[in-house]
């Protein structure tokens, strides 16, 4: 501004207009101001906002409940719409138990060995005879699959063995054998003190014929087998080596002097 210009030569606006240290943002808006004199004092648009229609306020926040409590699947009560809220979904995961291996088989129970002439109640079968493998040992039709057997307390002279010779008397005891089961049905049992397969994977049981007689018994006491203990002593132990006595004693079948003399390999 030039420096004689009188202060009345400025632009009438601003002639009454008194100077002020509040920024004009802050200054009394409720006053009639030089600017505009008479006019009705506007409120800030700040106030405007503050006392914006209250009930759209409350539409707008209805609204936003209802599409939250449809999200949340609709819950008719308190515990459910407790239930449904997010941080009260806790996921769990189910873990299946342990699997468990099948049970085994229970232990055949002690052998009564007071009868030889009748099988005991717990036998297996009847199982139908399928064919003679040698003197002691044959093998038998299961429902489900064909077993091989080996009698248990006895041996008889070899007389298939790939790896052996055929021995004194191994024909005779395999035909012996044959003759006694041909066409003949027979029930099994094990010994709890025996294993229950032998190391060639054949079943150790007792053989009962259709009559009764225990094959394992009628095999020795005739001379076509001998007694014999693999590992541990088993139920019918003392009435086969008996037996093998009484044989020995009358010379029959392998024991005889013209056959084997009781030497058969």
């Amino acid at each position: 501004m030039p420096a004689d210009r009188a202060p009345s030569d400025r632009n009438p606006a601003f002639a009454d207009h008194a100077p002020s240290d509040r920024h004009p943002a802050f200054a009394d808006r409720t006053q009639p101001t030089a600017r505009h004199p008479g006019t009705t004092p506007t409120r800030h648009p700040r106030s405007r906002r503050r006392s914006a229609n209250p009930a759209r306020a409350l539409a707008a926040l209805a609204t936003v409940l209802v599409v939250a409590w449809i999200g949340l699947g609709r819950p008719t009560t308190v515990d459910a719409l407790t239930a449904a809220l997010p941080w009260q979904q806790v996921t769990t995961t189910t873990t299946a138990p342990p699997a468990q291996a099948p049970a085994a088989a229970p232990a055949p129970a002690p052998v009564d060995t007071t009868d030889l002439t009748t099988p005991p109640a717990d036998v297996e079968g009847p199982f139908r005879v399928v064919r003679v493998v040698d003197g002691d040992t044959i093998v038998v039709a299961r429902p489900d699959r064909e077993t091989r057997v080996r009698l248990i307390g006895i041996d008889t002279p070899e007389s298939v063995a790939p790896d052996r010779p055929v021995e004194c008397f191994g024909p005779e005891a395999s035909a012996r054998t044959t003759e006694l089961l041909a066409g003949q049905t027979v029930t099994l049992r094990g010994d709890p003190t025996q294993d229950s397969v032998d190391q060639y994977g054949r079943e150790l049981d007792y053989v009962w014929l259709p009559d009764g007689r225990l094959l394992n018994h009628v095999l020795v006491a005739e001379g076509f087998a001998v007694e014999h203990t693999y590992a541990a002593p088993y139920a019918y132990q003392q009435h086969l080596r008996d037996a093998q006595q009484q044989a020995q004693d009358a010379g029959a079948g392998l024991w005889s002097a013209t056959t084997c003399g009781g030497v058969t390999g």
